[in-house]
């Protein structure tokens, strides 16, 4: 009986939407809910009829969902998600086509309708969106982490959870009140609720597409620490054609995110406790030695590969305090060969294509070289050695280009990568014409360009 209800309401709203036929004549003269809507649409009808219907089809939109929360909520009580071998009562909704958060929402709320009665209130009535009631049932559940409430307490802060206006709202004001509550004022000993560490919390979950979906909620310290490290990895960096980034803010920063992860993975000094000295890399011109007379060439001092030319005085500070290698260059910056024929690029020879590359090296790109990868540009598979010769730093976004985008590399006669774009299939006349590495600055290949 109760099936049945629920399906001639659908299978008759299916029927008021159902196209009109020949035989029903115009939308003018025709009763149907179809016919109706169309003529709401024309000039002329009063504002507040349309309005009116706005508001009725949320509420039973909203009633709509409170009855398939508490479907879901019976047969979860009475065990089917068990006996059909689901892994959870969201799965039932999953299975018929649901989206996954939905399904999840749809739970929740089954439980914050059991625990907070104005919320089951709102349900049933259809006052109360989806959405909203479970903002209210979520931020209930934060503040009880951090404060205990009693009943009073809780049918209070409910209310006021409800008289918010957007799922945002609610979660801005169940945070206040948990500071509140918390006593968290300067005559207060208790740890304010952003600054406990304790109540930190991640979690990792695979979706459907098997892509990992992360939340996480962190004290204020360590917040700012993450936000510090992703900045400055998560700065817009401009096409190779000069246009804006085309990333999103949430794209760049998961890929900053990834970089923090690759570079803490890459490490094979990983310290389990305590820290390590600095690593910093020397750039010495060929024909000379610390100290000693400046070479004929392009760089008549010896450079750290941050902070530029350093003099003498400097030099002996850094081999004093830190960790040093040193990279010999020629005249036109390109580092001499580093041996060693293995498959992986040894530390020696990242130095050493840091120096003459100094960033990721497609053009336009310029990301530094400490998010970037060694690309083989003859493939190891394919014979190609593992040497500087056959290495160019790229940032993973732009190694995937030259894997996946159409993008080649090579390394030119100057000792130093060049790159030929995709074809754009307009047949431009540059269309093929190779162009410099980002760290020689100039996207022309003319005999008279500045490389320096």
């Amino acid at each position: 009986m109760f099936t049945s209800l629920i399906s001639e309401f659908a299978d008759r709203l299916v029927d008021e939407l159902a196209p009109l036929t020949a035989d029903e004549g115009t939308a003018e003269d025709s009763p149907r809910l179809i016919a109706r809507l169309d003529r709401l649409s024309h000039v002329g009808v009063d504002d507040a009829e349309v309005l009116a219907a706005l508001v009725e089809t949320a509420r039973l939109r909203n009633l709509v969902d409170a009855v398939q929360t508490q479907l879901v909520s019976a047969a979860s009580r009475i065990g089917i998600p068990g006996r059909k071998k689901l892994r959870s009562p969201a799965a039932l909704l999953t299975e018929i086509g649901v989206p996954p958060a939905v399904a999840y929402r749809t739970v929740r709320n089954g439980v914050h309708a059991d625990a907070l009665p104005a919320v089951a209130q709102g349900m049933r009535d259809g006052s109360l969106a989806p959405e909203k009631a479970d903002a209210v049932g979520r931020g209930v559940d934060f503040v009880q982490k951090r404060v205990p409430l009693d009943d009073e307490t809780k049918v209070s802060l409910t209310r006021k959870l409800l008289a918010q206006d957007t799922p945002g709202d609610i979660d801005k004001r169940a945070r206040e009140f948990a500071i509140a509550a918390g006593g968290d004022g300067a005559e207060s000993d208790a740890i304010p609720v952003a600054e406990n560490a304790e109540l930190n919390e991640m979690t990792l979950s695979s979706n459907d597409e098997g892509r990992l979906t992360a939340e996480i909620d962190l004290d204020v310290l360590t917040g700012e620490e993450l936000s510090q490290a992703l900045d400055p990895l998560m700065q817009p960096v401009a096409e190779a054609d000069g246009s804006p980034d085309k990333r999103s803010g949430k794209q760049r920063r998961a890929d900053a995110f990834g970089q923090i992860v690759r570079a803490y993975l890459s490490r094979s000094d990983r310290p389990t406790s305590g820290g390590v000295l600095p690593h910093a890399t020397l750039v010495i011109p060929a024909g000379r030695s610390v100290g000693g007379s400046p070479p004929i060439g392009r760089s008549p001092v010896a450079s750290t590969v941050f902070t530029g030319p350093v003099s003498t005085a400097t030099v002996a500070l850094v081999l004093c305090d830190s960790a040093i290698s040193a990279v010999t260059v020629d005249a036109t910056g390109a580092p001499l060969h580093v041996g060693r024929e293995q498959r992986l690029f040894t530390s020696a020879m990242r130095r050493a294509l840091l120096v003459r590359d100094q960033c990721c090296a497609r053009p336009g790109c310029g990301r530094p070289a400490s998010w970037c990868d060694i690309h083989h540009v003859v493939p190891w598979s394919e014979g190609g050695e593992t040497g500087i010769e056959n290495g160019v730093l790229l940032c993973r976004r732009c190694h995937t280009l030259v894997h996946h985008g159409g993008w080649t590399v090579f390394i030119g006669d100057d000792g130093h990568p060049w790159f030929v774009p995709p074809a754009d299939g307009a047949g431009s006349s540059n269309e093929g014409v190779p162009i410099r590495s980002h760290a020689r600055r100039t996207l022309t290949i003319h005999e008279t360009a500045d490389a320096a």
